[in-house]
Order: C-alpha cells, then structure tokens, then sequence
C-alpha cells in the first residue's frame, strides 16, 4: 500500500466522527426553527391552542395575518360560525377571540401559550 492512500484513509477515519456530529447538530437546530416562529406564528398557536381548549369544531382553521395596526386570524367552525382573532402588534401581544358572536377568550397571548406548555406531558 502506498502512504498517500494510507494517510487519506487515517484522514477518512479520523474525521467521519466529526463530519457526522456537524450535520446531526445542523439537523437539530433545522428541525426547531418551525416549532420558534415569530410574532404572526406565535399569535397563531395561540388561537388554536384556545379553540382546541375550548372544544371548538374546527372546519377552517384560521388562517392570520399581519395587518397595518394588529393580527387578524380568520377561519370557521363546523357549525359555521366565524372565527375571529385580533391580536395587537404590541408586546405583550392582547388577543380577543370571537367564534360567532361570543368571545371565548380576551387576554394575553404569552398566558395562553404558557398554560399550554404547562400542560405537556
């Protein structure tokens, strides 16, 4: 065997532990970035998280967006009713949510994505 193929393959060994522990960390840190989100993801959690405590039958699920002055998420229930979710762009986030013409929760979002964390297993 010749001593440049002897050293590539040292080399080949000695770095494959390396190469693969970098690709599985740039896995995980890959599969976090859609459970953060921003504000418009972290407003939207928000809304489903109440309508899923509140026993809401979801037909559409609401869809949000960023408007000029506040989030707004639309969608609808089996029955349907409308979904309504307004939410101020002002830390900390104030979310009124109406299904139908009853508001099933007004407050605030960050207390609603505790209460969820707080549930989980």
């Amino acid at each position: 065997m010749s001593q440049p193929r002897f050293f590539r393959r040292i080399f080949a060994l000695a770095f494959t532990p390396v190469i693969f522990a970098a690709l599985s960390g740039c896995s995980q840190i890959a599969s976090l970035t859609p459970v953060s989100g921003g504000p418009l993801q972290t407003v939207r959690v928000a809304v489903l998280d109440v309508l899923v405590q509140q026993q809401v039958p979801i037909l559409v699920a609401p869809v949000c967006v960023l408007g000029d002055t506040q989030f707004t998420c639309e969608g609808s229930t089996m029955d349907g009713d409308s979904i309504l979710a307004e939410a101020t762009l002002s830390v900390p986030y104030s979310l009124v949510l109406t299904v139908g013409s009853e508001i099933i929760y007004s407050g605030d979002v960050q207390s609603v994505i505790d209460q969820a964390a707080k549930s989980q297993p």
